[in-house]
């Protein structure tokens, strides 16, 4: 009996064992397989473009005016506008009114913001010329950075950085000089306070007085603010100086292509600036209607890390010139910043990297004497990336059309289209392409160079979605 009663109890022992044993297993891969069913979401994007949206506000800047011509040119590149915008800085700017199609001038001799506001703020433009010297510069929106090469800080060659706050607040710029051994050491330039409704200008040559060309880096550390240079060379003998604004670049590349030479001889410079940690090789081609090329007897350049060159190309350019060419491309093999500087008849000028757009852009010109001995010729010149139609179209100040012209345009050559020389205004339309182009005008005053931008006609909202706890 006792025999029997014991098998009982270790069969039950057995049993309960047995059922501890199979929970202990069968559970967590019953657990792990229903894991496995379970797909978890995929994760979204947590970055997204910012939209596009209406423009509704607008301020572009102005430098100072050359001696006696205060004039401030303002049209719009939007259809139907006929309304004001404000001219001026701090607490006292005026009211100009601008229409579609035509151009409205106010005089102005100091800096000044020009600000749009909801009809007037899309395609908002305005430039200033020289008067009776050979110069003209688009006014251009604030920047947060950008770059100005082959500027001056001696005697025969300076030049003169201005800062314009638009904004009631100070602003603050940080300013990083290069020259030809590397940054150049210069604490006035950093940290510049402009206070607001005010501009500043900066003469180089009374700070950093040296002889070599240099690049300016202009960055805005605060609040918003319009930079532009004017460049002075000193001519040879009792003549006056000569100067021009020389157009900035908003940021280095690998290629860049400066359109718009003054025709005739003189004394051509190209300064490259390399802001990277290694060594540049550049390479120089001309470009005229035919093809790009590169010019025999000029070698390859080498630009030292976060250094500046200087070459003296007066030779090959003015060949080059008198065979029709419109503009050098400069090919790198890290980023860099370029500009041709030209002294021809005792007038400088400067070609500068022009910027790439597919949209129709306008560029307000300077009043040139048609006929005469002062009588002036102007033309767009431009190259394209790909094969397409370009429309320029040119008008006089109260919007009427003195010539519409389509040229078919293909890489790998450039395009001149003459311009009326009573042209106010002059519109660039490219199709099935992005193109590249300037308004050079040239007279027995000399020459000047407006590289064409596209106007800002929308803004940017930026995409803004609470984040996970």
């Amino acid at each position: 009996m006792s025999s029997a009663g014991g098998g009982r109890r270790s069969a039950q022992r057995r049993s309960g064992l047995n059922l501890t044993i199979v929970l202990a297993v069968v559970l967590p891969l019953a657990s792990l397989g229903a894991l496995l069913l379970v797909r978890p979401s995929e994760p979204s994007d947590a970055t997204r473009p910012p939209a596009s949206t209406p423009l509704t506000a607008a301020t572009l800047v102005c430098p100072s005016a050359l001696r006696d011509a205060p004039e401030v040119a303002l049209s719009t590149v939007a259809d139907g506008v006929d309304g004001t915008v404000t001219v001026g800085l701090g607490d006292d700017p005026r009211e100009v009114p601008v229409a579609a199609g035509k151009v409205s001038t106010h005089d102005d001799p100091d800096a000044v913001a020009v600000t749009g506001a909801d009809d007037t703020a899309p395609g908002l433009v305005a430039s200033r010329s020289g008067g009776a010297q050979a110069a003209v510069v688009a006014c251009r929106p604030p920047a947060a950075a950008q770059w100005f090469t082959g500027v001056g800080a001696g005697p025969s060659h300076d030049s003169v950085l201005e800062l314009t706050n638009p904004d009631a607040g100070t602003a603050v710029a940080d300013v990083t000089l290069y020259g030809r051994d590397g940054v150049v050491d210069a604490p006035r330039l950093r940290g510049v306070s402009v206070p607001g409704g005010k501009s500043v200008q900066l003469d180089l040559g009374s700070i950093v007085p040296r002889p070599d060309e240099l690049a300016l880096e202009v960055v805005t550390a605060r609040g918003r603010l319009g930079a532009s240079v004017l460049d002075k060379v000193d001519r040879v003998g009792s003549a006056p100086l000569t100067q021009d604004w020389l157009p900035a670049q908003l940021e280095p590349a690998t290629h860049n292509l400066l359109l718009g030479i003054a025709p005739g001889g003189g004394r051509r410079t190209l300064a490259v600036a390399n802001p990277g940690p290694d060594e540049v090789r550049v390479q120089v081609k001309v470009v005229d209607t035919e093809s790009v090329f590169a010019p025999e007897g000029l070698d390859e350049v080498r630009v030292p890390p976060q250094g500046v060159v200087s070459v003296p190309v007066t030779a090959v350019v003015d060949d080059a010139v008198g065979k029709g060419a419109l503009g050098i491309d400069v090919t790198a093999t890290g980023p860099v910043t370029a500009t041709l500087r030209s002294v021809v008849d005792g007038d400088v000028s400067h070609a500068v990297a022009g910027t790439a757009y597919s949209t129709a852009t306008t560029g307000l010109l300077p009043e040139v004497p048609a006929k005469g001995p002062r009588k002036a010729d102007r033309k767009v010149v431009l190259t394209a990336s790909t094969s397409g139609t370009v429309t320029v179209l040119a008008t006089d100040a109260d919007g009427k059309q003195l010539r519409s012209t389509e040229v078919e345009v293909e890489p790998g050559r450039g395009i001149e289209v003459s311009v009326p020389p009573g042209a106010r205004r002059v519109t660039v339309t490219p199709s099935r392409t992005t193109v590249i182009a300037a308004v050079l005008t040239s007279s027995s005053d000399g020459a000047s160079v407006l590289p064409l931008t596209a106007p800002l006609t929308s803004g940017l909202v930026p995409d803004v979605r609470p984040g996970l706890p």
